[in-house]
């Protein structure tokens, strides 16, 4: 009886050792890629993957914008572009959203300029609205292009930053143009 169970405990620790070795592994998340229940966005190919929060639903966002994913495109560089993806709790109308954003950027830097507001379309005809923000002075002058939309659960915005003058919104649009949204399912936490 001794002998059979000794034989039966290493039948099964053989068992386990080959099914583990047979199960694929758990894949490591993309660098270049964020997503979640409502929405996806695929970072250029030369993009380094500064941070990115392991999961985002409504319920963990305040009521201001907070930084869920940022790449950097030529790090190290004069001309380096900071991307960033950043959410806020918001269930206002997605009409509105834009506004609200606009509101608190003048609050949070002094000199704040917004310069233009585009409607347009994600990749899979989301609206949103492309914007243009200038702040800051001399050398520490910033340029932001900002994609912003509303899924009904959180106000969204996508975002290159780079210094004044290094870039124009076409290359903005085209480091940003990965992106597509739909609204937020109503049955995700």
């Amino acid at each position: 009886m001794k002998t059979f169970l000794i034989f039966s405990v290493l039948l099964i620790a053989a068992a386990r050792t080959a099914w583990a070795q047979d199960a694929p592994a758990t894949p490591a998340p993309d660098p270049l890629v964020f997503t979640d229940a409502a929405m996806s966005f695929t970072a250029p190919p030369d993009a380094v993957l500064i941070g990115r929060q392991p999961k985002t639903s409504p319920d963990q966002l305040s009521q201001d914008l907070q930084t869920v994913a940022a790449w950097v495109v030529y790090p190290g560089k004069e001309n380096a572009r900071e991307i960033t993806l950043a959410m806020e709790d918001y269930a206002g109308a997605p009409s509105q959203w834009e506004g609200q954003f606009e509101s608190q950027t003048h609050g949070a830097q002094d000199g704040t300029l917004i310069r233009d507001r585009t409607p347009m379309t994600l990749l899979n005809g989301m609206p949103a609205t492309f914007v243009e923000i200038a702040y800051g002075s001399g050398f520490d002058a910033r340029k932001e292009f900002a994609i912003v939309w509303a899924d009904g659960q959180r106000g969204v915005v996508l975002s290159e930053t780079v210094r004044l003058g290094d870039a124009g919104p076409d290359e903005a649009k085209q480091l940003l143009k990965q992106v597509t949204a739909v609204a937020y399912p109503v049955n995700q936490p």
